[in-house]
């Protein structure tokens, strides 16, 4: 909530401050927060979604709502960089006014400013495992940058002068690739956790290892994780003694769940197959 309401104000500073300095650059800048006011907006309702228990419609809970929310913010971020730049576009061929020196102090204050909310978002991101948190930091840190973009277009058109005074516009367009390259990189990533794409190796390994530990545990042959939420739902098969009790083994499933959500508290979940271990020497004598 706090991002929102600072969101809202740089915006309002920015686009009235590039309106009055003539400056396209801090003009687009101020729409790109506009765009993180929405996208902080949408992250923070599919968190407070996302954190809702399981119910008889959603068993697995509601934890998809925030991968949902972590698509929508990249998919906005896009858009925003698409129309900063045909905007950014038709400046540069139609126009243009040498921007004031005072956009510049105020550039600058955006620029700390936004590096400060984006430290923090990913710090929580880190904390949450949240891709929608991560999303929104990205957004605060991509404004920082195109507001440094900014800050150096028009620092170049007024120690330049005539003949330089299109270079916020530039600045501006340089913006829309920064955005463009981070929003795509958030998409790719959001996309592969709605389509519960694995996680990374090193999870699935911490996973394995933690089951492996068990005793009676003789192999771990497959192992599946999936993220919804701010947690992961998996399943493995493991290999115990072929003449082990079926009370023995359900005894087994359940040390290999537990180990596994010690080892990795994001878990939620885990759903383990108990199957013979594929070994002559375990078989029962007749």
């Amino acid at each position: 909530m706090r991002s929102i309401v600072v969101n809202a104000m740089l915006a309002a500073v920015k686009i009235l401050t590039g309106i009055l300095g003539s400056s396209y650059a801090l003009i687009a800048d101020g729409i790109e927060s506009i765009n993180d006011i929405v996208a902080s907006s949408v992250v923070l309702v599919s968190l407070k979604v996302s954190s809702k228990p399981p119910d008889e419609d959603h068993p697995y809970g509601h934890g998809k709502a925030e991968q949902l929310g972590a698509l929508f913010s990249s998919l906005s971020l896009l858009a925003a960089g698409a129309t900063i730049a045909y905007q950014s576009i038709g400046n540069l061929i139609e126009r243009h006014t040498s921007p004031a020196w005072f956009t510049l102090p105020v550039l600058a204050v955006v620029i700390v400013t936004k590096e400060l909310l984006s430290r923090y978002a990913l710090k929580k991101s880190a904390e949450t495992t949240s891709s929608a948190l991560k999303s929104d930091a990205w957004h605060h840190r991509t404004d920082a940058l195109t507001s440094a973009a900014a800050f150096l277009g028009i620092l170049i058109s007024l120690i330049g002068g005539k003949g330089y005074d299109k270079a916020d516009d530039v600045a501006a367009l340089i913006g829309c690739f920064i955005i463009g390259f981070n929003g795509f990189a958030l998409f790719r990533s959001a996309l592969h956790e709605n389509m519960d794409g694995a996680p990374s190796a090193d999870l699935l390994s911490r996973a394995r290892t933690a089951a492996e530990a068990v005793e009676h545990v003789r192999f771990v042959e497959k192992l599946r994780m999936k993220k919804s939420g701010l947690g992961y739902f998996m399943d493995l098969h493991v290999q115990v003694e072929g003449a082990m009790s079926v009370e023995d083994g359900h005894r087994v499933a359940h040390a290999v769940k537990d180990a596994i959500m010690t080892a990795i508290p994001t878990v939620h979940d885990v759903v383990t197959h108990i199957e013979p271990h594929a070994d002559k020497r375990d078989a029962v004598s007749p």
